[in-house]
């Protein structure tokens, strides 16, 4: 992933919202989440069209996370599927659940920057 793509730039300034270099208020560990989940899911089309499975872009990211268990290598279709369910998990905001602390976020940032450098 070169410092350039979309992907890349939307995982910069979820790293800028957890350094606080970027002000969104009460909910800065969601909002890095929900970038770095939209960063995985741009990696992971880019990644499918690679590969040659050439999909609308209306298709959900369960179906591209389908595709990419059949066209790429289990470990890295595991390990994409894996990050999503983590971000979408703490995208949704729930009444009962404690909130994602920063450290979480950033940990799940940097799952997400690598699986990006792997060529996901």
């Amino acid at each position: 992933m070169s410092a350039g793509t979309p992907a890349a730039t939307l995982l910069r300034r979820a790293e800028q919202i957890l350094d606080g270099e970027v002000d969104v208020g009460t909910y800065s560990a969601r909002m890095a989440a929900l970038l770095a989940r939209r960063a995985l899911e741009i990696a992971v089309a880019e990644r499918c069209a690679r590969l040659g499975a050439v999909l609308p872009e209306r298709v959900q990211m369960r179906s591209r996370l389908a595709v990419l268990r059949v066209h790429d290598e289990l470990a890295r279709a595991r390990a994409a599927s894996f990050a999503w369910g983590q971000l979408s998990a703490v995208c949704h905001h729930h009444a009962y659940e404690l909130a994602p602390t920063v450290d979480e976020v950033r940990a799940l940032c940097r799952y997400v920057a690598e699986l990006c450098r792997d060529g996901t």
